[in-house]
């Protein structure tokens, strides 16, 4: 299996599956319960010493005993493996049968496959072949004339590969691609006052930090350490001045200790960065913008600050005026000092306008697309637009973000939200504006925010203005979990400001050959091959229509990917084709557009045989993380173990190698840690309801049965008819319901695997944020320091 190496559009298997009957696999109720688990074999010792590593929590779901007998148990699915020589799509009715025999009640989730394409935006810092002229685009199915195309230039006509729509076309031979990969200038960079061609990183980083009353909760750390600012700190100077009396403990005394406030780790992790891009990027532009009951905007110090308090507040038109209208900041290299004094001359004190300062900060961001709003908080906006304390105004707060958030993404800016250690700040929907614009989510201790800074910093915007459309051939439709009946054969991603780290993936699957086009864009299946039939002698365009080959497939025709094989027994290939709009670093406008042709077969175990595990475990955790946040537990939870089955089976064949099995165990062991936080979330709801929250999921309640040997067991219900208003509205509340009780740490976890990169699920590194659960409350010792009203 090797080492993969990740191009722009990586699929996780070198073969498509082209089965069009959707399989399903079981997973008993006493596992569900357990969660995920990771071991190198099916032997119950492995399990075991899984099982006493893993935390026990004071929920059902971590009981040791209970997991070591579940480990043992001989008709757990480990225990399924199959030979080399068996049929892998009948074994799993046939495994699921004797596991249903035993097994009192279980749960049906959707068999995992490899059928997922990853696509990488590192290779945007390099453009693919720049192509002369416009793309010539199919007018049914939004495909682009690519190098597998056959264009009968003597008719002037283009059959699409994709949709079999016929094209007219006025094009001349060298004007078709030659390559796979092949970019196109949409429209070519401007120079204005804020964007020039010279190379220079003059791009906006906008500090948007809380200075509200909160900000002077202390960290105790050992040793005496003479801090700068600590003259200006009000309240902590109250707190210690003239104080006569030790208040320390006995154990404490004699010994060195000083309380850093999290206004004082702030101003120095500020402070810090303003040094670096001084040295590093002395043409990057800097500003400040600081918010308690009212919003001040400092800027590089050398301007007037502006206060915005009252009612403007409470205006998103006043507020985006002031922001877009608030004079530009002049270099770093100019401004280092007197900004750095003024960070350092900030007083903690009042309430959160967090919603107001972040709209003048995008706003003002918005002069440089590709900026970056670096937003550092530590509680929950409780003044203006956004407020999030008063529970019967979440969703107007929700709509707030996400619209905040699609605006910044419509500007080119990038926000990132730093949160911390302790502390509450609804992170679930402030988290989404760094999830929709490209920033980073974190929750950091507060002696540590001058590394996070950095690592915010140092991850550059290679691409602004991002946008993926990947487009199928009709016969295959793109799996959306928000709408599973929709079955298009084109998606949109909307991935807003991309670094080299930057992945998205996209699952898809086969159409069933009886069943109706769902829109305008693609054509039935009668007509494929009335199309193929009329226009076989002059394309290759779609595919043999009798249907794909049982057997392994072969290579394909290298002078014509698409050809239509002579007999059945042969390859077949499907085209897909990536797209990518987005703007580069100096201001062009470019198309990027890669067309492959994918070998497709009806054995399983070919393509489980060659899976890519970093594809699949990075599309895993992403959609995963993304199932969670949207409050589907169960669903999350089922997509996750069946991925870990589909990689096990691989990892464990008898062609894996040592080095297989030690990537699985890396990837999963991260998926894991995911799992079994959702798990244990469940098991509260459970101590606290009685049920989970899910038994409202129709997915959940409708797909567990009993399937016992008892007189009374029944047969698999036949699935309740939903109308799409019905699920809509059930899931909206269900989302509601557990995003206002998600915590600060659950949903930190969630977004950092939304935004994971392939590389990154793969790369062992100890003491990896991903693999430590976090913990409801912070272990750190804190205490107030003043006697101002708190947050």
């Amino acid at each position: 299996m090797g080492v993969e190496i990740l191009t722009i559009m990586d699929f996780a298997s070198k073969y498509i599956l082209a089965n069009d009957e959707e399989e399903y696999e079981s997973v008993s109720e006493e596992e569900f319960e357990q969660g995920m688990h990771i071991s190198d074999s099916a032997s119950s010792s492995d399990g075991d010493d899984e099982a006493d590593r893993r935390p026990k929590g004071n929920n059902p779901g971590h009981s040791s005993p209970k997991k070591k007998k579940f480990l043992k148990n001989r008709h757990h699915w480990r225990h399924k493996r199959q030979s080399n020589d068996e049929a892998d799509g009948n074994d799993v009715k046939e495994s699921t049968a004797i596991c249903e025999a035993k097994i009192p009640s279980k749960r049906r989730f959707r068999r995992a496959d490899t059928n997922v394409v990853s696509v990488n935006f590192s290779t945007l810092l390099a453009p693919g072949n720049m192509h002369a002229g416009e793309p010539v685009v199919c007018t049914k199915c939004s495909a682009i004339l690519s190098h597998i195309s056959r264009v009968v230039l003597e008719k002037k006509e283009w059959p699409c590969e994709f949709c079999d729509e016929l094209i007219s076309v006025d094009i001349d031979l060298e004007e078709i691609p030659t390559s796979e990969d092949v970019t196109y200038l949409i429209e070519p960079a401007m120079t204005t006052a804020t964007s020039t061609m010279s190379g220079l990183d003059q791009s906006l980083v906008i500090f948007c930090v809380d200075t509200s009353g909160s900000m002077c909760v202390t960290t105790e750390i050992s040793g005496t350490i003479k801090l700068r600012g600590t003259s200006q700190l009000k309240r902590l100077q109250s707190f210690v001045e003239n104080d006569e009396v030790d208040q320390r403990l006995p154990s404490q005394r004699g010994q060195s200790v000083t309380y850093i406030s999290r206004l004082q780790a702030m101003q120095a992790a500020v402070d810090h960065q303003l040094g670096e891009m001084a040295k590093n990027h002395p043409n990057r532009r800097v500003a400040l913008i600081t918010f308690n009951n009212e919003v001040t905007i400092v800027g590089d110090g050398s301007q007037r600050e502006t206060i915005v308090s009252g009612d403007k507040l409470k205006s998103e038109e006043e507020l985006s005026k002031i922001g877009s209208e608030a004079p530009l900041p002049q270099a770093i290299k100019g401004s280092r000092r007197i900004l750095g004094e003024k960070v350092y001359n900030l007083e903690e004190g009042g309430a959160t306008a967090l919603g107001p300062a972040l709209i003048v900060a995008v706003n003002m961001a918005a002069h440089h697309p590709g900026s970056k709003v670096i937003l550092c908080t530590d509680g929950k906006a409780n003044i203006g637009l956004g407020k999030l304390e008063d529970s019967t105004e979440e969703q107007a707060a929700l709509d707030f973000y996400t619209h905040t958030a699609e605006s910044a993404f419509a500007k080119g800016v990038t926000v990132s939200v730093i949160t911390i250690e302790g502390t509450d700040c609804k992170l679930v929907h402030v988290g989404m504006l760094a999830d929709k614009t490209g920033g980073q989510v974190n929750i950091v201790d507060p002696l540590k925010l001058t590394e996070e800074f950095g690592n915010i910093l140092a991850d550059p915007i290679i691409a602004t203005r991002v946008k993926a459309f990947f487009i199928l051939h009709k016969e295959l439709y793109v799996i959306d979990e928000s709408d599973p009946d929709s079955k298009l054969s084109r998606a949109e991603h909307n991935a807003g400001n991309v670094k080299s780290s930057s992945t998205i993936t996209f699952e898809f699957a086969k159409r069933k050959q009886s069943s109706d086009v769902p829109n305008s864009s693609e054509s039935s299946t009668e007509g494929s091959q009335s199309s193929k039939s009329e226009n076989s002698d002059m394309h290759a365009g779609g595919v043999d229509t009798k249907g794909v080959s049982q057997k392994a497939p072969g290579a394909g025709d290298p002078e014509d990917p698409l050809k239509v094989p002579d007999t059945e027994d042969a390859a077949r290939n499907f085209p897909f084709q990536l797209q990518i709009e987005y703007t580069d670093t100096e201001g062009n406008k470019a198309l990027r557009v890669l067309t492959r042709a994918m070998p497709a077969t009806c054995d399983r175990k070919v393509t489980e045989k060659n899976a890519n595990l970093e594809v699949l475990g990075a599309h895993a955790a992403k959609k995963s993380a993304d199932l969670a946040l949207k409050g589907q537990f169960s669903k999350s939870r089922g997509l996750a173990l069946m991925n870990q089955r589909l990689a096990w089976r691989n990892t464990h064949s008898d062609t894996s190698s040592t080095m297989d099995r030690a990537k699985y165990k890396v990837i999963y062991s991260k998926i894991q840690s995911m799992e079994n936080f959702i798990q244990r979330k469940q098991m509260q709801e459970i101590d606290q309801f009685g049920h989970t929250r899910s038994d409202s999921e129709h997915s959940d309640t409708d797909e567990l049965y009993d399937d016992g040997q008892n007189s009374s067991a029944k047969a698999p219900p036949p699935p309740r008819e939903y109308t799409k208003g019905y699920i809509a509205t059930k899931f909206k509340k269900m989302h509601s319901e557990r995003a206002s009780e998600m915590e600060d740490s659950m949903a930190n976890m969630m977004y950092r695997f939304r935004s994971v990169g392939a590389d990154e699920m793969s790369a062992p590194a100890p003491g990896d944020k991903m693999l430590a659960l976090p913990s409801s409350s912070s272990d750190k010792q804190e205490k107030k320091s003043g006697k101002g009203k708190r947050k």
